[in-house]
């Protein structure tokens, strides 16, 4: 598995980037519940669990709620 190659410092940051996604879906169980949360939150917020998360689906999803500047 890729994770075994990865240095203690990237296995710790990994494992607080996934923390952060959990977060995020215990808060906001349903999809309605993300979405109207996305629509409130700053591009940098967005930005931030885009690159919190592991899956492009999760990265594609939470780019849809960028507001254009």
């Amino acid at each position: 598995m890729i994770f075994d190659s990865l240095s203690d410092l990237q296995k710790l940051v990994y494992k607080e980037r996934k923390k952060v996604i959990k977060k995020f879906q215990k808060k906001y169980k349903t999809r309605e519940a993300k979405e109207e949360a996305l629509k409130k939150m700053s591009n940098s917020d967005i930005e931030f669990l885009n690159y919190c998360s592991d899956t492009i689906y999760a990265k594609i999803f939470y780019s849809k709620f960028r507001k254009r500047n």
